[in-house]
């Protein structure tokens, strides 16, 4: 079986989300040509996370949700129909891990966690990201730089954010 992780921004400018659409469903077609089994670790997070999942799931991949919290908890950080659509693929996900609190909770260090859980489980790591390194904990551009520090393959697709 081969493992792909997702990380990835949240904001993902709408009109360039048709490319990325595409980009990432051809580089998972090839993928699945290659192994034919694939499973996909994720966060199901808004943005990247979720059109990953969405492509692969056109091409029958199926995903294992990593949760950086409590279900309850983690949904807090989402709007409403956002949390519907997690609930949605929560229930359609293979397995279901739940990070534990390894310290005193808080919740970048759990993001960072679940960042390094999917680096560390998987063959390839697909990154959704700017290019741009923010020292953010648990975001995007730490993850990215945890996994090439462990010298382990990366995928990378730059994206442009919303502004805000």
């Amino acid at each position: 079986m081969f493992k792909i992780g997702v990380t990835g921004h949240r904001e993902l400018k709408k009109e360039d989300i048709a490319t990325y659409k595409l980009k990432v469903f051809q580089q998972l077609n090839i993928l699945k040509q290659k192994y034919n089994k694939l499973i996909l670790y994720s966060a199901l997070a808004d943005g990247a996370d979720r059109l990953v999942i969405y492509e692969a799931q056109k091409l029958n991949i199926k995903f294992i949700a990593i949760l950086p919290f409590e279900k309850e908890l983690y949904k807090n950080d989402f709007y409403l129909n956002s949390k519907n659509e997690f609930d949605d693929l929560l229930t359609n996900s293979e397995d279901v891990i739940q990070i534990p609190h390894k310290f005193i909770f808080s919740k970048e260090k759990q993001y960072e966690l679940a960042g390094h859980y999917i680096s560390d489980n998987c063959d390839v790591l697909f990154a959704l990201w700017d290019e741009k390194y923010n020292r953010l904990q648990g975001g995007t551009s730490e993850i990215v730089k945890y996994h090439l520090k462990n010298k382990k393959k990366l995928w990378h697709l730059k994206v442009f954010r919303n502004s805000f």
